[in-house]
């Protein structure tokens, strides 16, 4: 028999229940669906349907928090757990992060009934704070006040809270900062919008090589995708290992396949891809939401030995034609204010990264969350294979107590 998900009674007319098996997940499918249809700000990566893989991935790795107002779900919290050693204290610590991380998902954040969203993250809060960790933060989380809202629950004597900045290349590159293109009725209309030289650039670079037939665009779809991606990735690869270096390009690599894979198997991957003959020249990835009409850039891969700077611009245009022709709302470029990507129409917008870390701790102190103990087996392991036995054996007391 499945076990119920475990409430938690507060002093309000919601309740909060968690979620830690794939049973009691799958149980909540019907509720969850209801819910992204009333949420506003809601992103295809806080879909049930794309958590359901990641979670069943990933076992002993996740929690899911819903805050019930009777039998209606208003408010959802998909939870990372992760075991982090303390050089400082010496114990093994439960720290919370956003479970669309554990595939590298764009956006994070909350699902939320905007009737009742303010107390339904307070309520959801007054239970995070009740549950053993040391650190919670949440990266990329995509709303215009729920950060700010969980964030106050979380009083200064007992939490440190803080927004936090996160910069890449060397400082360049504001990774909080999401370029998007609100799209128009029409591709004419977009074109319009555009700067002087990008729009001329645009419309000559379509008459050249697309409406010529000196090239193909195709659009990779479930069939082929797996052809398509790898094209995608080896451009990738080929430009960026010497900068990155060639283990974290593959790590790169990695993530991003095992995102774009997952789009294909749902129906959610859009992959134009510019041929001259047999030879891919680029393609570009993207994770279409098709409940928010949001078209989500994720990665772009060309042949660096083409000459002229056509590929990029052309492969995005197309894409912008189509989410135009099929109704989207918004083609978001992702993470990054690389100016290229304002060339293209976009706005800046700003995602939160916040982080929340508990004050004062003791000795007694529980940080080590029972639900973390597969995880604290494997860092014990480690120890012995590292021969730190005095870690080890705290490791041991540690998930004696946990496990009883």
């Amino acid at each position: 028999m499945t076990a119920a998900p475990r409430p938690s009674m507060v002093a309000t007319d919601l309740r909060v229940e968690s979620a830690e098996t794939l049973d009691q997940f799958r149980n909540l499918q019907t509720a969850w669906q209801d819910l992204e249809g009333r949420d506003p700000e809601g992103t295809v990566y806080l879909s049930w349907d794309w958590l359901a893989p990641i979670f069943a991935a990933n076992p002993g790795r996740w929690r899911v928090l819903t805050v019930w107002h009777s039998q209606k779900l208003v408010c959802v919290f998909p939870m990372k757990l992760r075991v982090h050693w303390s050089t400082t204290r010496l114990e093994l610590q439960t720290e919370i992060e956003a479970a669309g991380r554990l595939n590298y998902s764009e956006y994070t954040g909350f699902l939320c009934d905007p009737a009742h969203q303010g107390i339904a993250l307070s309520v959801l809060a007054m239970h995070v704070k009740s549950l053993p960790w040391v650190r919670l933060s949440l990266k990329y989380e995509d709303s215009q006040a729920r950060a700010a809202t969980f964030m106050d629950a979380f009083s200064d004597a007992e939490f440190s809270s803080r927004n936090k900045g996160y910069v890449i290349n060397d400082g360049s590159t504001d990774n909080l900062v999401c370029p998007r293109v609100a799209l128009p009725a029409s591709f004419d209309a977009y074109l319009d919008g555009l700067g002087k030289n990008m729009r001329q650039k645009m419309r000559r670079f379509v008459r050249k090589y697309l409406d010529s037939g000196a090239l193909r665009l195709i659009w990779a779809d479930q069939g082929d995708a797996d052809a398509g991606i790898e094209q995608l990735l080896q451009h990738w690869m080929i430009k960026w290992s010497p900068s990155k270096g060639k283990a974290n390009a593959r790590k790169a690599v990695h993530t991003y396949r095992k995102m774009l894979m997952q789009a294909a198997d749902q129906g959610l991957l859009r992959m134009p891809m510019l041929w001259q003959d047999e030879h891919c020249l680029g393609a570009l990835g993207h994770v279409v939401d098709p409940r928010h009409k949001r078209i989500h850039f994720i990665v772009a891969g060309r042949d660096e030995t083409v000459a002229g700077n056509f590929v990029g611009p052309l492969l995005h245009a197309q894409s912008v034609r189509w989410g135009i022709e099929n109704g989207y709302r918004s083609y978001d470029l992702c993470h990054g204010n690389e100016p290229y990507k304002f060339t293209y129409g976009a706005v800046a917008t700003r995602v939160n990264f916040f982080s929340i870390r508990r004050r004062n701790l003791s000795q007694s102190d529980t940080v080590l969350d029972p639900k973390s103990a597969p995880q604290a087996l494997n860092r014990l392991i480690g120890f012995l294979e590292q021969n730190q036995q005095e870690n080890a054996l705290i490791a041991a007391n540690q998930l004696q107590q946990v496990i009883g």
